[in-house]
């Protein structure tokens, strides 16, 4: 975009104009929806339960209005990409016309955008009755060419170029050689990638496991696609938070959506997400920490990890009679599947254990860790946890991939 780095968003379409295409896969010449690969992630049509033609036509009007929700959900994903792309200007541009023969309503981001004072007012009406804008003299071919109306010459000259006989630079040769030899170096050479400042225990597993990953997300973040099972997460913490009346050390703003971890939980409508907490929370009540009051809720801690702040947020400490410690996490999404996924996870827990023997002063080994899966009622205690040494070279393994791509 320029060294000024704009981001533009364009009006969208409002919710009448987008609720003509509320029919989804059910137009002419359409794949249906259930043999596309995001299947699952697309509203269905629920015929098959359809036993008279009423039934149908009900399961039909669900449908669209499934259809239509997911086209506004993505068009305001769209408009939040754009918007929070920009890093020095945004410009925000609306038409009432474009091919139409009766001119559009404004966006209703530009809308909303106007009612927080963010823009200054929209105009109310198009200052034309009819289509202003030019008809078949407007078309034209995008991208444009970048060499124009000189093509033709270049393309001649490059042929020359390519059948003319190959001679030395004399007296720039070695100049022209080096050049090019920096030019292929800088294309095959990866990419440095700066380390954050602080990385979250949750995704340590992943810098040490999957590195290319995690340098790929560094070096273009994208915001991630909300879900209400982060939210039902959310609300289960806070209130297991409330319920021991202690007041954790979290701050809001590092409460990042990596930091969570909800596993296979899916989306699910408000009175689902409540019903779902009410589970959760009687779950809660049946485990053997609910009648044990902890030492520590949500106590955040910042570990130094040869050399690297690792911030560890860990949901419950409690003290057990013999003297020792048992550091608790809490898990809404499901147990792990494996023992790979279970060693991957474990290394949250060797963190977790080794910031707060440090914080505490304490020998690691009086520090017992587990994790309790409450969708599954299930308690997993690793069979190991890595001791300082092992974090240290797994870390130092994951670096270099890191930070040079």
């Amino acid at each position: 975009m320029g060294p000024r780095c704009r981001s533009a968003i364009r009006a969208g379409r409002t919710a009448e104009q987008a609720a003509r295409g509320v029919v989804g896969w059910l137009s002419f010449g359409a794949l249906p929806w259930p043999f596309r690969g995001d299947a699952g992630e697309l509203p269905d049509l629920e015929w098959r339960a359809a036993e008279t033609r009423k039934d149908f036509l009900d399961a039909k009007t669900e449908f669209g209005e499934k259809v239509l929700s997911r086209h506004v959900l993505e068009e305001r994903r769209l408009a939040y990409v754009a918007v929070t792309r920009a890093r020095h200007s945004l410009l925000l541009t609306g038409s009432f016309w474009a091919t139409q023969s009766t001119p559009r309503s404004p966006s209703p981001f530009l809308r909303e955008l106007e009612k927080k004072g963010v823009i200054g007012a929209l105009p109310e009406a198009s200052q034309f009755e009819e289509n202003p804008t030019p008809g078949d003299d407007s078309t034209f071919i995008w991208p444009l060419d970048p060499l124009g109306n000189r093509r033709a010459r270049v393309e001649a000259a490059a042929e020359l170029v390519r059948d003319g006989e190959t001679i030395g630079a004399g007296r720039w040769q070695t100049e022209l050689d080096l050049l090019l030899a920096e030019r292929a170096a800088r294309l095959t050479a990866a990419e440095t990638v700066d380390l954050p400042t602080r990385v979250p225990a949750s995704r340590f597993k992943d810098f040490v496991t999957d590195a290319a990953s995690v340098a790929s997300s560094l070096r273009r973040p994208m915001p991630e696609r909300p879900y209400r099972a982060t939210r039902l997460g959310t609300l289960f913490h806070g209130w297991v938070e409330g319920r021991y009346g202690l007041d954790g050390t979290s701050e809001e703003l590092d409460s990042l959506s990596t930091e969570l971890d909800f596993g296979d939980l899916v989306a699910t409508d408000g009175a689902t997400e409540d019903t779902e907490l009410a589970r959760l929370q009687a779950t809660f009540e049946r485990s053997p920490w609910a009648s044990r009051k902890p030492v520590e809720v949500e106590r955040e801690i910042h570990l130094v990890l040869d050399g690297q702040v690792i911030v560890c947020k860990i949901d419950a400490v409690y003290a057990t009679d013999d003297g020792r410690f048992q550091v608790v996490d809490w898990k809404t999404g499901k147990a792990p599947r494996s023992a790979a996924d279970l060693e991957a996870k474990q290394l949250q827990l060797a963190l977790y254990r080794l910031a707060y023997a440090q914080w505490k002063g304490i020998d690691p080994a009086l520090i017992d860790a587990v994790f309790y899966f409450v969708s599954d009622d299930r308690i997993i205690t690793p069979e190991r946890l890595f001791d300082e040494e092992e974090l240290v070279a797994l870390w130092r393994g994951a670096l270099a991939p890191t930070e040079r791509g």
